[in-house]
């Protein structure tokens, strides 16, 4: 058994078998990054009440796979079969990627893997704040990334993650040892002065942070599937409840369109008077709304994705 503050779950350690790394679902009709996910771990012992996994996952059992040749030889051939454009990979799409690293190390490979090939980026992505027994293995090809919150959404919402706070300090101490870090405001959630704690949140970020170093800040507002807001009907999840919202092509509820422009426009022109450079871009969202937004006219998946490739050749230089 494994526990994590008051959730305990079965856990399950496997080889490799099938397919670990796999393209992002992404949304039809909505542009997508092009992200590779790295799937190490199955099930999450943070369990935030928005999380699709409570729905997605029909076990409560923690599985991982511990067969570092086996997923390094899948990056491997992923990577030489992709000449056109430089990858972003992640492990955190069904887990959380630091979750569970300290006591089994299923990073570490990875670290040490994109350190030596140089050709690709590893992206760790949390909500609990712990590296300190990655630092003598992280390198620049690996970024940290935090999901954060305004402290009032951690306290209800995700309860079992680490507090605004820490998770800042922890992106401070990869800044400090030459990693960069990435930002992602997923889901933004609405509920009454919501505008006022995120615009804090920001500014404790921009306090905390050297956002020069911030490689990407990625947007999305909160979606779910039907099966979810019957949970959170039940479960009383006023905060997750407020607004209107539209069913989308993928089936999953979602604010209102004028809604979430609103809500994008006024996070980005937050994150620009901070820090005009900040590469900032949409997660599952149409052309138009990019257009309505950022005033970039994306027309397919294919045009984020080299916006991707030239945000990481300027930061990365001629090392990648």
């Amino acid at each position: 058994m494994i526990s994590i503050g008051s959730l305990s779950s079965h856990l399950v350690v496997t080889k490799g078998r099938g397919s670990v790394v796999r393209d992002c679902p992404g949304t039809k009709n909505h542009v997508c990054c092009g992200y590779k996910t790295i799937d190490l771990i199955e099930g999450c012992v943070l369990f935030c009440s928005y999380c699709i996994l409570r729905y997605y996952l029909t076990h409560r059992e923690i599985r991982v796979i511990k067969d570092p040749d086996y997923v390094l030889n899948q990056i491997r051939e992923t990577i030489t079969k992709n000449n056109k454009h430089i990858l972003r990979f992640g492990t955190g799409e069904l887990s959380d990627s630091l979750a569970l690293d300290k006591k089994y190390g299923l990073n570490i490979p990875l670290i040490e893997f994109f350190g030596m090939e140089k050709k690709a980026i590893l992206e760790l992505k949390s909500k609990w704040a712990y590296i300190d027994h990655l630092l003598p293995y992280l390198n620049r090809y690996t970024v940290i990334s935090f999901s954060l919150a305004p402290q009032k959404i951690i306290e209800k919402e995700e309860k079992r993650t680490s507090p605004l706070r820490k998770r800042l300090l922890t992106l401070k101490k990869a800044i400090d040892i030459g990693c960069y870090v990435g930002l992602h405001f997923d889901p933004v959630i609405v509920y009454p002065g919501f505008e006022k704690d995120y615009k804090s949140m920001i500014e404790d970020i921009a306090r905390v942070l050297d956002l020069k170093k911030v490689i990407w800040v990625s947007l999305g507002t909160l979606r779910f599937p039907r099966e979810l807001y019957e949970i959170f009907l039940e479960e009383k999840r006023v905060n997750l409840l407020h607004g209107e919202f539209v069913i989308g092509e993928d089936g999953k509820f979602r604010y209102l369109k004028k809604e979430r422009i609103r809500i994008y426009r006024y996070l980005y022109e937050l994150l620009k008077e901070r820090e005009n450079d900040l590469f900032i871009y949409l997660c599952m969202e149409r052309p138009h709304v990019w257009k309505e937004v950022t005033g970039e006219d994306l027309k397919t998946d294919e045009d984020l994705i080299e916006r991707f490739d030239e945000r990481i050749k300027r930061m990365y230089g001629g090392s990648i």
